[in-house]
Formats: structure tokens, C-alpha cells, sequence
């Protein structure tokens, strides 16, 4: 670990999440390293282990599976990427804040195929490991991502006890809106997990947001999480594709979710 161990807030990072595998040019190395070089030294850092294939298997098919262990160049980061998840989710359910820098990303790993950068669904992977071990019963999960979730969203599709929220809209205010909306919606749950996409960003693909929107965005989840879900929180890297300031967006979201969560 690093300074700071007084705070809630905990980074989960292993550099393992800087292999270079083939993939999208955009999603490169550089994105966490980034972004470590923001949080590395302001909060504790702690590195997980990889994920078991039983825990992938939570999630998705053997086939699946398979086809991926296969990928001998990108497997260990992917497994490891998963395995932070659920480190991130664990560390919530004792009272902490992580995030998580995680490379690759996960929110479009469906159940028996993947795309959009992602190869297993890392928090789909963390909740199911929460609900199988007894330690949740129900959870939320806010996708904040640019793009769609929808591998999170068939992985719990007709599953009561998971609600996803999936935030579209497109200006700033619309955006902070619905996510309210959405969460206002929703009377509580044992944790609430954010796949924290920066890619609605001003400068990103987006863009839409700005570094002070996302500063809202994690108060108002964490105001939701201090009011009902007994303040279990945690958030972890989804998309974002503006390198110079993925780190100083990463700061904000934290920033506010541990404001909002003191209430």
C-alpha cells in the first residue's frame, strides 16, 4: 500500500492491466497508466488476484471460457481484471471505497460471446460472486459507460434482485437527471456497483460531460449508497479513450462518491 491509509478510498490496480495485448488501438496501456499516475500516490493501492474459472463461469459459458484461455497474451489480464472486481466489491461490503483501474474493460461481455474491448464481464462476475457466497442478496449496478451495457443487462436479465441501470442521455443536465431519476427510483439494495465510463467526457467520444459533472454524477451515487445500501459502494474502470484526462475525471467521480456517501 501506499499513504493515505486512513482513507475509505482503495485503488485496485495490478500491473498486470499494462499488457500489451491485440485490441482496439484506443484501448491501450496508457489508459490505467494514466490514470495510476493520478491516484497512484493520493490513495492506498491493492492488487488483486486473478479470478477463478468457476467465477467466469458464474457469468459465462464454458465455450466461452475456452475460447479465451486460447488467448494466451491477454488471459492472465482478463482473469485479473475480473479478480479486481470482485476484490473492489469485497472491500465495499467492509465499509471502503475502491476503484477499481481495470484493464480490459467488461461491460459488453455477454454470457457466450464478447466485443466493444471486453472479453469477460468484470462486474457481472463481482456481483455474481457477492450473491453465490451468501453476501448480497440484491444489488444495483450504474453503467455511466457512453456505450450501452448490454452485456450486464443480459446477464441480468429477469434477475429481481439485480436492477441495471444503463444512463443515455445526451447533455450534461439530462444526463445528471436521469441518473437521480434512476437511482430515486430504486427503494435499496445491499450494494451498488458503478461501471465508471469516462467516454461521455467533453474531449472523449461524447462529448457531453465534464470533470465536474462526473464530480455530481459520484455524489448522487453516493448519497444514494450512505441512504440505501447501508453505504457499500464501489466503482470500477469501464470505458474512456481521452488519455490526458482520465485520471483527473477518475479523482472527481471518487471525490464525490465519498462526499456524497458522508452525506
Amino acid at each position: 500500500m501506499t499513504r493515505n491509509a486512513g482513507e475509505p478510498v482503495r485503488i485496485i490496480y495490478h500491473p498486470v492491466y499494462l499488457t500489451p495485448y491485440s485490441t482496439a488501438s484506443c484501448e491501450t496501456p496508457d489508459r490505467v497508466r494514466s490514470i495510476m499516475t493520478h491516484l497512484g500516490s493520493r490513495y492506498p493501492v491493492v492488487e488483486p488476484e486473478p479470478c477463478t474459472d468457476d467465477d467466469i463461469l458464474l457469468c459465462h459459458s464454458e465455450g466461452l471460457l475456452i475460447m479465451e484461455r486460447h488467448a494466451d497474451e491477454r488471459f492472465l489480464a482478463a482473469r485479473t481484471a475480473a479478480g479486481g472486481a470482485i476484490l473492489c466489491a469485497r472491500l465495499a461490503l467492509d465499509g471502503l471505497v475502491p476503484f477499481g483501474v481495470l484493464r480490459p474493460p467488461g461491460h459488453h461481455a455477454n454470457p457466450d460471446h464478447n466485443w466493444g474491448f471486453c472479453f469477460f464481464n468484470n462486474m457481472a462476475i463481482a456481483i455474481s460472486r457477492l450473491i453465490r457466497d451468501g453476501l448480497v442478496n440484491s444489488a444495483v449496478i450504474l453503467d455511466i459507460d457512453l456505450h450501452f451495457g448490454d452485456g450486464t443487462d443480459v446477464i441480468f436479465r429477469g434477475n429481481p434482485g439485480v436492477r441495471v441501470l444503463n444512463i443515455q442521455s445526451s447533455t450534461p443536465g439530462e444526463f445528471i437527471a436521469e441518473t437521480r431519476s434512476a437511482l430515486e427510483s430504486i427503494q435499496g439494495a445491499d450494494i451498488l456497483g458503478i461501471s465508471a465510463g469516462f467516454d461521455q467526457y467533453e474531449r472523449d467520444w461524447g462529448a457531453n460531460l465534464s470533470t465536474e459533472d462526473y464530480r455530481t454524477i459520484g455524489e448522487i451515487a453516493g448519497g444514494f449508497a450512505r441512504t440505501r445500501t447501508g453505504g457499500r459502494i464501489f466503482a470500477i474502470l469501464e470505458g474512456g479513450y481521452f488519455v490526458p484526462d482520465l485520471g483527473k475525471n477518475t479523482v472527481a467521480l471518487i471525490e464525490g462518491m465519498c462526499a456524497g456517501r458522508a452525506g
